[in-house]
């Protein structure tokens, strides 16, 4: 079995909070391809996108603010910008965490 080299100084929990930070961001960057798809309610005419949103949809946190309409047949989902906000803050704070080990 190959073992996984590990730079010096690099400890488990310093790997782990790296992966937490990683996962908030994807969550963060799905949430806004799901506020995108949203905002121009024509893209979900599109072939594929409803799937996407459908996808997308689930990292939104259900916070219970109302959305906006838009102009372009859609919502300004502000569920999905709450949770992007949410996700970002949660990174820096586990960035700060992981600095200090």
């Amino acid at each position: 079995m190959d073992r996984v080299a590990v730079p010096k100084g690099a400890s488990p929990v310093r790997t782990v909070l790296t992966v937490l930070m990683d996962l908030l961001i994807v969550a963060a960057i799905v949430g806004l391809a799901a506020l995108i798809i949203a905002f121009f309610g024509q893209l979900m005419a599109q072939p594929g996108m409803r799937q996407g949103y459908s996808l997308a949809v689930k990292v939104v946190l259900p916070f219970g603010i109302k959305s906006i309409p838009t102009p372009y047949g859609g919502i300004f989902d502000l569920d999905a910008v709450a949770s992007i906000v949410l996700y970002v803050v949660l990174e820096w704070i586990v960035g700060m965490v992981r600095r200090s080990r």
